[in-house]
């Protein structure tokens, strides 16, 4: 398909034009540099507070303008690039999915309504990111056949996909989701899928930017996650406590240094200390299914008698790398599966120690994060989807939509297709109905792969069992904010000496740059006065109350908060992160992404791997196959990375093929 079926005026493949504001700016307003064009989309303060209500089924509040928003009006800028219409969730693809959720779009009738397309197909997948992808590719392996991936966004990834900038010539990538990846090959059939997709692997598989001539080499990351617990002992990380005037006091390495200039108390110290250790806490043969027993902070507090301020600490890391959530409510288990400290048992899950240094060899993350690895999944399943071949053509060359779903392809993949209801039919096979393009179509496969989420599943899926209805409301998800900020240039940071910061202020929790991986023509310049991409990962982790309603609480604010508003808010932690040091938001920032991800992370609570009260844990139950549908959702494993997605894709196929 040449064209990505939706109302938006402008062609999906085409990079947004700047607009200048619209709304009366005031001096504060003008100082953070919101009057000056740089690639974005500007809008009334009203129709984005439309905006918000309309996806929360609210009223809007001081609502002026009586006509509904653009999609391009709550989604802000995407870049330019291939991705420049798919930017996290869109505005096309939330509201189809409150349709189906309020039931104006699925059920029986759905069926009666759509048009058959007349195609038959041996499997469909209904979601394309790593898992479907991952399903169909096994399929094609195992036995081969006609398959169809149904995507319901612009472009094909889920939430490994990549933001593109162009700042004065130069092209920087970022990721706008799942980001590092381990370089060192994995034994059995990991390894053996990522030789199939011809990624390289080794030690000195990847070349990552070198500094400079004439600059003198901070200590940086080649990721976005480790710096913030697991390797976050090093001189150019900054942490910033919040002084009693309001103001930010800056601490490099704090915890490397020895919490020397940090406001903690000696006791607090220890506790952090303590923690750190990761000491042993546990007799017993089954240390999983004890920590599925209890919540982090339970952990930390009742069993390791720490100060419940170290779980504070922990829970934007908890949350914005696994759980979705902080430690009041994710299961110790959670924790336990990204190596978070005290959930070792007295074993040191990752690295011997928390340099940054020690996690250089191992981990890393292509230019777009896992973006790269679904690309090379996707130039397996669809050759000519990609303009390119080798590592650095696949990374590099543009996406060929046209070529996506080709009737000659032995795997289809329609995008802007979101599937409302599938249901076996009598002679056994599967129908799908998906809605794309403003209307409704059916097709029907021998099997189907629910590769999408459970909070969507619940509501495709006809005559769905008991056991799986109670299933799919274990699965709480909390949405994710990422956001890149393309720098003209980072001197401001550089002369504070500092790649990395984290704090506890206004807007988020960390950010940073990265050594970038380069390959091929795609090598930025490692220099301060260069332009570089400036990430942050956003949880909305809100301690102290349930944790549905904790996770409700937080998608609402997410997706009623304007662009201008979210704009603001980086622009103002910016000046107060390095203000000190001359940063200028009229003048060094390019541009500014927003990726939504309304439902990025499961939340596993107490008893969500191994079950509660006698019964089976919920992943357990949505792992057996309803007839010829099985389920392969990436949040089954609790920990949703790359891996464990791909893996329930495979272990769908295997139950289908029997």
């Amino acid at each position: 398909m040449t064209r990505i079926p939706n109302d938006d005026p402008l062609d999906p493949l085409e990079p947004l034009e700047p607009l200048e504001p619209l709304e009366p700016l005031d001096d504060k307003d003008r100082d953070l540099g919101l009057d000056v064009s740089i690639t974005r989309r500007d809008f009334l303060n009203s129709t984005l507070l439309a905006s918000g209500a309309l996806l929360l089924n609210a009223k809007a509040p001081l609502l002026q303008q009586p006509q509904a928003p653009t999609g391009l009006a709550w989604e802000g800028p995407g870049g330019v690039g291939d991705y420049a219409r798919s930017h996290g969730n869109m505005w096309s693809t939330v509201s189809t999915a409150h349709e189906l959720r309020d039931g104006k779009l699925g059920g029986e009738a759905a069926g009666k309504r759509a048009t058959d397309t007349g195609e038959r197909y041996d499997l469909i997948v209904v979601g394309g990111g790593i898992s479907g992808l991952g399903a169909a590719a096994f399929f094609q392996k195992l036995k081969g056949g006609k398959v169809l991936v149904l995507d319901n966004h612009p472009m094909v990834g889920g939430e490994a996909k990549r933001n593109e900038f162009n700042v004065g010539g130069v092209r920087l990538i970022g990721p706008q989701g799942s980001n590092d990846f381990g370089t060192r090959l994995s034994s059995g059939w990991v390894g053996d899928y990522w030789k199939d997709l011809g990624l390289p692997y080794g030690n000195d598989a990847f070349e990552h930017q070198p500094w400079a001539p004439g600059v003198k080499p901070l200590e940086i990351a080649r990721e976005h996650y480790y710096f913030q617990l697991w390797g976050d002992e090093f001189a150019s990380h900054g942490f910033f406590f919040k002084e009693p005037n309001g103001s930010l006091r800056l601490v490099r390495d704090a915890f490397g240094a020895g919490y020397n200039e940090t406001p903690w108390s000696e006791k607090l110290r220890a506790d952090f200390t303590k923690w750190r250790s990761s000491p042993k806490v546990y007799d017993g043969s089954d240390l999983p299914r004890w920590l599925d027993s209890m919540t982090y902070e339970e952990l930390l507090v009742k069993h390791l008698n720490l100060d419940p301020a170290v779980a504070r600490y922990a829970d934007p890391i908890l949350a914005g790398a696994a759980g979705g959530l902080g430690s009041d409510v994710i299961s110790a288990q959670c924790a336990g599966q990204i190596g978070l400290p005290g959930t070792g048992n007295g074993q040191t899950l990752r690295i011997p120690t928390h340099k940054l240094s020690d996690t250089l060899g191992f981990i890393s993350s292509f230019p777009g994060g896992n973006d790269g690895i679904m690309r090379h999944v996707l130039k397996k399943l669809v050759p000519d989807a990609i303009n390119g071949q080798g590592f650095a053509g696949v990374l590099n060359g543009p996406v060929r939509f046209e070529a996506l779903d080709r009737p000659a392809n032995p795997t289809r993949i329609r995008l802007g297709a979101t599937v409302v209801r599938v249901t076996t039919l009598p002679n056994g096979s599967v129908e799908v109905v998906y809605h794309q393009g403003g209307a409704l179509h059916k097709t029907t496969a021998s099997g189907v792969v629910m590769a999408n989420g459970a909070w969507t599943s619940q509501y495709i899926v006809a005559d769905v069992p008991e056991d799986h209805r109670e299933a799919f409301a274990d699965f709480v998800r909390a949405p994710m904010l990422v956001v890149n900020v393309a720098l003209k240039r980072w001197r401001f940071m550089y002369d504070l000496g500092l790649t990395a910061a984290s704090y506890r202020d206004l807007f988020g929790f960390s950010c940073n740059i990265r050594q970038s991986m380069i390959v091929g023509d795609y090598r930025p310049t490692l220099h301060p006065d260069k332009p570089t991409i400036l990430t942050f990962y956003i949880p909305f982790e809100r301690p102290g109350t349930p944790i549905k309603a904790q996770a409700g609480a937080a998608r609402t604010e997410m997706l009623g908060t304007s662009y201008r508003d979210y704009e603001r808010k980086i622009r103002e932690q910016l000046v107060r992160l390095f203000g000190r040091a001359g940063f200028d938001p009229r003048q060094d920032i390019a541009g500014i992404i927003l990726n939504r991800w309304g439902h990025a992370y499961v939340c596993p609570a107490p008893g969500f791997y191994f079950g509660r009260d006698g019964k089976p844990a919920a992943p357990e139950v949505l792992r057996r196959p309803i007839g010829r549908i099985a389920f392969a959702n990436s949040e089954l494993n609790g920990h949703q990375n790359w891996r464990d997605a791909t893996a329930e894709g495979k272990r769908a196929v295997e139950q289908l093929l029997g």
